[in-house]
């Protein structure tokens, strides 16, 4: 199995498509490609992990059944290793913490690498370029639909009445998932009109969001995609919820016995950069 998941994500590391999920005995392994453009400027690029991560140690091959939430698992040698701390590519929790690889080993330190459990799913990320160059992230794991191991999160009430309070958000789902299939209405999330209702934005200055009219999801985000990231927009002051994202469940699994079968979803290539990494109301 080791040898498979080894030979499977370096075909994937180096393939042109978008996304596909390959058979496998008991499990399918998916991967999503997003670039992150360069500038004269750092640049931040969001990004979200719709994939269940195996730990990989140094000689290169995933342990299968060991999950990891470090970088250097989930990213590998993927940066940019500068001279300094502060010319290096980062990987940063929209919270704060991030990681680097520094000379002169280029190894892997920061709070999102020593914390095995930071790096966790339901996050949203940002890839902090500051090569200059177009890189591109290749995040390959399994494609997990159980919804086990992602974590409750608190979306917080705005601090006052007509304000709005972000959370950001990213769907652990190697499928794209329509909005009414979230369960978030359920949770607590609130609807309205396109002013009030609570809404999910994407990250990255498209401007495509979604919300609920009461009756039903409107606006032109229909659906959540893999490796993509968001924002959980509460516009109801005095009204925090809990929301855990329940998935359907189904799995991805080729049945026994038969042919070898390629699936694939469609996902988005390139993921929008976002310089600045603040939420803006809607």
């Amino acid at each position: 199995m080791k040898k498979v998941m080894f030979v499977l994500v370096s075909l994937l590391i180096v393939s042109t498509f978008a996304f596909a999920l390959e058979s496998g005995p008991s499990n399918k392994v998916g991967y999503v490609k997003i670039q992150c453009n360069g500038g004269t400027s750092p640049v931040y690029t969001a990004f979200g992990l719709p994939f269940k991560f195996w730990y990989v140690p140094a000689a290169n091959i995933p342990t299968y059944g060991t999950e990891s939430r470090k970088p250097s698992s989930i990213v590998g040698t993927q940066t940019f290793c500068g001279t300094s701390p502060l010319a290096t590519d980062r990987i940063v929790r929209q919270d704060g913490e991030f990681a680097q690889r520094v000379q002169p080993n280029c190894l892997w330190v920061g709070f999102l690498e020593s914390n095995p459990q930071d790096m966790e799913p339901g996050r949203a990320y940002w890839y902090y370029n500051h090569s200059g160059a177009n890189r591109n992230l290749v995040l390959a794991g399994e494609a997990d639909t159980t919804g086990t191991g992602i974590p409750t999160f608190t979306i917080a009430a705005p601090g006052a009445p007509g304000g709005a309070a972000n959370q950001p958000y990213s769907w652990r789902d190697p499928r794209d998932v329509a909005t009414n299939r979230l369960n978030l209405v359920a949770q607590g999330f609130t609807g309205g009109s396109i002013l009030t209702s609570d809404k999910v934005v994407i990250q990255g200055g498209s401007g495509l969001f979604a919300y609920y009219t009461g009756s039903a999801w409107a606006g032109g985000l229909t659906a959540v995609t893999p490796g993509a990231a968001y924002w959980i927009q509460n516009k109801h002051f005095g009204h925090p919820f809990n929301y855990t994202y329940v998935a359907s469940g189904v799995p991805i699994v080729m049945p026994g016995g038969g042919p070898a079968v390629i699936q694939k979803v469609s996902a988005p290539v390139v993921v929008p950069v976002h310089r600045a990494g603040k939420a803006t109301n809607q």
